[in-house]
Parts: C-alpha cells; structure tokens; sequence
C-alpha cells in the first residue's frame, strides 16, 4: 500500500534532517515571493489541526513569532511579512502558513501517520462490508492482505469513510466483497426494553421505533453488514434469547 497526500499542506519527505534539535516540536515552512518563512509547531497538534479541524490555534503554534531563517534564530522582517500576506498579524499569518506550507515531520511521524490511517480505512470496510458468499464480515488481516494484493493507494489528508468506497471497488478485483447495509426489527420485551434502549440506540442507524401498550419496545436499525451477526448476537444474549429479531433487508 502506498498513499499520496492532496491537501494545499505539504510535507517533508525527511530527506534533509533538520539542522536544528527543536526536540519534540518541528517547524512549517513556506515560501513565497522569492522569499521562506519558518514558524515554530508542534507537529502533532498541526496534523490535527488540519485533519480534524477542532484544534486551537494556540495549541499548534509554539510562539507566534515568524522568522526568515529560524537556524539562525533570525525573525522576518515586518516589511518581508507586509510584502508576502498583506499583515503584519502574526496569527493570520501562522493560519496561512499551516494551510499553505510545508509541515516538517519525521519519517517516525509519516510511518505511523499512515498506519493509523490505514487501520482507520480497514475498521471502516470490516464493519461496512461483508462476503456475499457466505454474508460473513472479512477478517482485519484478510482485508489488509488484499489491500496489499491490490496495490491499494492511500492518502492520509483524505478521511477513511471518502476513500474506503474507492478502495472497497479495488478490493473486489482479488477478494468476494460487497458493501452491506442491514434493515432488522427488534422486538424487545417490557421487562428489558428500557436497559436495552440505549444499547440498540447506539448499535445502529433508527429507522423507526415506538412502543407497545404492554411496555415492549419495537425498534427498526440500519446496521452495517460487517456488525449484524455481532449485534444480532449481543441483543440475544442481553435478552436471554427473549427478544424478536427480523431481517427486513440486506444490501
């Protein structure tokens, strides 16, 4: 597996170390006008920050102070800042930059960066998925291995639920695959409908639920297809086999 990156945000290859020890923290660079700009971060929180969005500024950013040539310990001008982002506003700045630089990070970061986007993307088609020869859910490691056999690419700017339909097409070349979306009616008895309420609340998407003039709750799930025989599972032994379960529809 492979992956490419499509965010304006770029990153270093790492094939040039750094030649300061900022420790834990790494630097964004960004060039523009014939001139580069360099604010120290913490990369983690910038990863963030960029993928997920609900990251304050003021965590990522270890001091709003843009220099020329950090090494050097050497700040831009304010005419430099004035010419290149229109401000001298080293917060909007640091915004601009974030966006539109180069995050430094370590190869270290980019492995693991990738490995968690990767599990990210295979939890995803283990639990939207199923083999339509058997309606079983695929294996973590079986999903995997045919990702490998497909010569799956990954991005890692891209979130898992955007790419996992592309992948799941790619992945029907070398494995039985289908995405899967189950419609079951649950019928719960009055003495356990309330404890289980927020388990099937939880378990999947409701379509339709209301309840009976005895206190038993009837309640209709869309459910991943890769989850259904868990869930279906779970509810029999939450209920010591008392519930009524009804497939309605799969596919």
């Amino acid at each position: 597996m492979s992956f490419n990156g499509e965010k304006k945000m770029s990153y270093d290859r790492g094939e040039r170390p750094q030649k300061v020890d900022l420790g834990e923290l790494s630097l964004v660079r960004y060039k523009s006008h014939g001139k580069q700009f360099e604010l120290v971060v913490n990369p983690e929180k910038a990863w963030d920050y960029l993928h997920d969005g609900n990251v304050p500024l003021d965590d990522v950013v270890e001091a709003y102070v843009i220099f020329d040539d950090f090494r050097k310990g050497q700040k831009a001008s304010t005419s430099d800042l004035e010419e290149v982002f229109g401000t001298t506003d080293e917060v909007q700045i640091a915004k601009t930059m974030l966006e539109k630089g180069h995050l430094l990070i370590t190869q270290e970061m980019r492995k693991r960066f990738l490995e968690e986007k990767t599990k990210e993307i295979v939890d995803y088609i283990v639990k939207y998925t199923v083999n339509p020869k058997t309606g079983a859910p695929h294996t973590p490691q079986r999903i995997e291995k045919a990702m490998d056999e497909a010569g799956v690419r990954i991005s890692r700017n891209r979130p898992a639920s955007e790419q996992a339909p592309e992948i799941i097409k790619q992945l029907a070349e070398v494995l039985p695959i289908k995405l899967e979306v189950a419609t079951v009616e649950f019928k719960i008895p009055a003495s356990q409908a309330a404890s289980m309420y927020g388990f099937l609340k939880n378990a999947g998407e409701v379509s339709e639920e209301h309840w009976e003039n005895d206190g038993s709750l009837v309640i209709t799930l869309k459910i991943p297809g890769g989850l259904l025989a868990d869930i279906m599972n779970e509810v029999q032994t939450k209920t010591k086999g008392k519930a009524q379960m009804h497939v309605l529809k799969r596919g």
